[in-house]
């Protein structure tokens, strides 16, 4: 998970701000998944392997996240 928001705008916001500035990260892969009325979630993913995880880690957090959370089949 990148990141929870109270908002779905605030969600794309992030989701087309990560595609505009990381340009070599699979923009397929961020998902904005509604949790409930006050709760969003902005997801990459599903992962076939670890090493792809990684990667996208590694490129998600040199953008400056300081925290990434992994789920397992979520």
């Amino acid at each position: 998970m990148i990141g929870t928001f109270f908002s779905v705008d605030t969600a794309e916001f992030l989701k087309q701000r990560i595609i505009k500035d990381i340009p070599n990260l699979d923009y397929k892969k961020i998902k904005i998944r509604k949790i409930s009325d006050k709760k969003t979630q902005v997801i990459s993913g599903p992962y076939i392997s670890v090493n792809l995880l990684k990667n996208d880690y590694i490129k998600l957090k040199s953008f400056g996240f300081e925290e990434l959370d992994i789920f397992l089949n979520e």
